[in-house]
């Protein structure tokens, strides 16, 4: 057998990662449209919240980690804490829609 050490740098797990950031989102928003199609079709205003809570939780956190690293240069820390704020937000939407009545 051949021993090929595997020698992955820092940078290149980096890029890896950052390209693997485009399936969710890619997700997120086929999601949030199908969602938001159902609110379309139902006028139930529970979807509507269902359908801006995936966009926030799986849409929104990509575009906003690379301006927030890139652009700006935040440290880990703060851009971590920074990116929970779509993802809580996102989250009780979905709750919130999940959990209202529905008015028929």
């Amino acid at each position: 057998m051949l021993d090929i050490p595997l020698q992955i740098d820092l940078e290149t797990l980096r890029t890896i990662r950052q390209m693997s950031e485009v399936v969710p989102m890619i997700l997120g928003l086929a999601i949030s449209y199908l969602a938001y199609t159902a609110y379309r079709q139902n006028q139930s205003r529970p979807m509507l919240y269902i359908a801006i809570g995936f966009m926030l939780v799986l849409f929104v956190q990509a575009p906003l980690a690379l301006v927030f690293s890139y652009v700006l240069e935040l440290p880990t820390p703060v851009l971590n804490s920074l990116l929970q704020i779509p993802e809580f937000a996102g989250l009780g939407l979905i709750l919130y829609g999940l959990w209202v009545p529905r008015r028929d």
